[in-house]
């Protein structure tokens, strides 16, 4: 009888710091949410994001050591290999045990609120405010201080019953869920990955037909003599008029984004575990996704870098090549000087010998000579010396 070793802290420490964790809880035939939810119960610390695309990049990044947690001994995890994992399709793996996994059960919602979460607490009190509310469409909404609902005054028991069983249902999936108010919105996030949430009701529009008071106020307008003065508005009536239809939406995300709805045939209420289920993925494909674009921009950054370093080596030796072809044009010019210096004196001493002038002129020609030239270390007293400041205007 084949026996099958057990799961430890060590062993599976060792397994999710060399492979990601969507590839190594299909082996357990459970998901990457719930295999977190197994390693931060048991202290096992996993790899932050963007680990996987600096080791794709090539780099190192640092490896967190497994802490000592004698509370646990040597005991065995509540693990076991999936019988249906096939090592050589993993993928195929992954999905069934994430259908498998997402099969959250249904969600009861209560009559009543029950205990309310502190964000649905915040959320009746808001919303049930009698003033404060001057939308068009009659929907009530304040993102910035609470849980993003917008929703008609009718529909706000209904959407606080929604909302609290959504919430709590979602922590149990080990999420957390807040509100981010310098953006006016509200959060749902697993680790370090986050997505907005919203509960709206839809409201219908029809076009609007002038009631007979908004028509005795246009005509009122018409027969002022000062209706074009100060103070005289035309009293425009609305295009449209809403009203609320009770139907309420759950959405989820940005880019990729879900949402649930009241069908004709099931209320929200009995989509909830559909809504849970759906977040998971939903989280799970936005860490794909910036784990993907940090392995992109790593890889950018890599490719930047080398260019960045050709190219100073480029300056480099450009910068290298205009000194030679500058310290060789100074030599010619230093030799031509000296031919002409050498043919002055050769034209002197035909003719007797130089004056002690031109054997002076001849000495100072030989220095600057020697100043341009890049083999001789002369420097010109004058030429080399700062230009002096000009004293300026005298006042």
């Amino acid at each position: 009888m084949e026996t099958t070793a057990a799961i430890t802290r060590e062993s599976l420490y060792e397994e999710v710091w060399t492979e990601p964790v969507s590839r190594v809880a299909p082996r357990y035939g459970i998901s990457d949410v719930a295999l977190g939810k197994v390693c931060r119960k048991y202290r096992i610390p996993l790899p932050p994001r963007g680990y996987w695309a600096k080791i794709n990049a090539g780099k190192s990044p640092r490896k967190f050591p497994l802490p000592t947690a004698r509370e646990f001994g040597s005991c065995s995890l509540p693990l076991s290999r999936s019988p249906t994992y096939d090592p050589n399709n993993p993928d195929a793996s992954r999905k069934k045990a994430v259908t498998a996994q997402e099969r959250i059960g249904l969600i009861e919602v209560p009559e009543e609120l029950e205990s309310p979460h502190r964000l649905i607490r915040a959320a009746s009190k808001r919303l049930k405010r009698k003033t404060g509310w001057d939308n068009y469409k009659g929907l009530r909404s304040a993102p910035a201080e609470i849980f993003d609902f917008e929703v008609t005054h009718g529909a706000i028991n209904r959407a606080l019953l929604v909302g609290d069983t959504l919430i709590k249902a979602l922590e149990r999936q080990g999420m957390k869920v807040w509100v981010d108010s310098e953006k006016s919105r509200t959060l749902i996030g697993l680790d370090d990955t986050s997505l907005p949430i919203a509960i709206s009701e839809h409201v219908a529009r029809t076009k609007h037909e002038v009631t007979e008071a908004e028509q005795r106020a246009i005509e009122r307008w018409r027969r002022s003599p000062n209706r074009w003065g100060t103070g005289y508005h035309y009293p425009s009536p609305p295009d449209y008029d809403y009203h609320p239809t009770g139907k309420l939406t759950i959405s989820i995300g940005g880019y990729p984004s879900r949402s649930w709805s009241d069908t004709p045939k099931t209320s929200l209420e009995q989509r909830l575990h559909q809504v849970v289920a759906g977040a998971l993925d939903l989280i799970e494909e936005e860490r794909i996704r910036t784990e993907e674009q940090e392995r992109r921009r790593l890889a950018w950054q890599k490719a930047r870098d080398r260019h960045d370093r050709q190219m100073e080596l480029r300056k480099q030796e450009q910068a290298q090549l205009e000194k030679l072809k500058a310290s060789s044009t100074q030599w010619l010019e230093a030799e031509r000087l000296r031919q002409y210096i050498d043919a002055v004196e050769q034209a002197a001493a035909s003719n007797g010998g130089p004056s002690e002038k031109l054997a002076d002129w001849i000495a100072w020609a030989r220095i600057k000579a020697d100043c341009i030239d890049p083999l001789v270390a002369v420097s010109d007293a004058i030429l080399d010396s700062p230009e002096p400041k000009s004293p300026g205007y005298y006042y």
